[in-house]
């Protein structure tokens, strides 16, 4: 839905005049603006403003998306910290448009996005260097998530103690495999149905490096939890990234569960470190994300019991 308003105070100087704006999305911690414009190169362009954790979208481009080359909106200016201009592709989303075809795009992207970021990253590793997220970085992350949520939820003393344990030796295993790009968001409404056809992908404030595949993980998550496409389809995806990251598919299942427990987790810390305060229906979120991390660090799989 569009909203027709009054143009934000913290639009910084574009290319041609404005003569009108849509609001795309506004919430406590994040705008998004269709800007239109006459008299410019770019008939409209994005504007988007960020605060705290999500006013770093433009050090993602700097940092990783454009070095990794990675196909994305053009970063066009950057205004306040947190306020970018973007080049507006048009066009609907994943979430809006939900189609089988759209998702397996998804996948086929996610896959040579996660293999030409390893071999850059493998190429020159002083790229990302301040964005590399280690086995040690990603456990305190959970710690974090711990104390939060035992103080605001004493009744959860200890409900994560075992997804914390099972995260890090997974991670563990982990840390020999090729660094690679995590999106950290990579949802259907940051999929766009590009021009021409294809899915490029927005949104870069939460991305940074590790091996991890949780992006695969929210986006079988989110699919399946909203129902958007035939049960069928969406459970064949994980064997068609498997086919198109050259892997085995077992490895994938395997890499499916530490991914979800990373990105679970610090879904987790977010929601009762900054959710509960801002975004005040983000509590009734907690239960189900506990339990998501209990169910996952349940799962024992071929590879650890190998290493077992």
């Amino acid at each position: 839905m569009v909203i027709e308003t009054t143009l934000p105070g913290w639009l910084p100087e574009l290319d041609g005049t404005i003569v009108g704006g849509d609001l795309l999305r506004s919430w406590a911690l994040s705008e998004v603006w269709r800007i239109r414009l006459d008299g410019a190169t770019r008939k409209s362009v994005i504007a988007k403003r960020g605060i705290g954790e999500l006013a770093g979208e433009a050090r993602r481009y700097h940092e990783l998306v454009v070095p990794l080359g990675i196909p994305a909106p053009h970063l066009l200016a950057e205004g306040d910290p947190g306020v970018i201009i973007l080049e507006d592709l048009g066009g609907d989303n994943l979430e809006d448009r939900p189609t089988a075809e759209g998702y397996e795009q998804a996948v086929r992207v996610l896959a040579r996005m996660r293999a030409e970021s390893a071999r850059r990253l493998a190429a020159d590793p002083a790229l990302a260097a301040d964005l590399r997220r280690s086995t040690a970085d990603l456990v305190a992350m959970a710690v974090r998530a711990n104390a939060a949520m035992t103080a605001l939820r004493p009744d959860l003393a200890g409900a994560i103690d075992d997804p914390i344990r099972a995260m890090t030796g997974r991670l563990q295993q982990l840390s020999s495999e090729t660094e690679t790009i995590v999106h950290g968001d990579f949802q259907a409404k940051n999929l766009l149905h590009a021009p021409g056809g294809g899915i490029v992908t927005i949104d870069w404030s939460d991305a940074y490096v590790n091996p991890h595949l949780g992006d695969l993980y929210l986006l079988l998550r989110e699919g399946r939890k909203q129902g958007r496409i035939e049960s069928i389809r969406m459970e064949v995806l994980p064997e068609l990234f498997a086919h198109e990251a050259g892997t085995d598919p077992q490895t994938v299942t395997d890499q499916l569960v530490t991914g979800g427990l990373c990105w679970t987790m610090n879904a987790l810390r977010w929601v009762v470190e900054t959710g509960v305060h801002t975004v005040p229906v983000s509590r009734e979120w907690i239960d189900e994300l506990v339990t998501d991390l209990r169910e996952l660090a349940r799962i024992t799989t071929p590879r650890q019991v190998a290493a077992g």
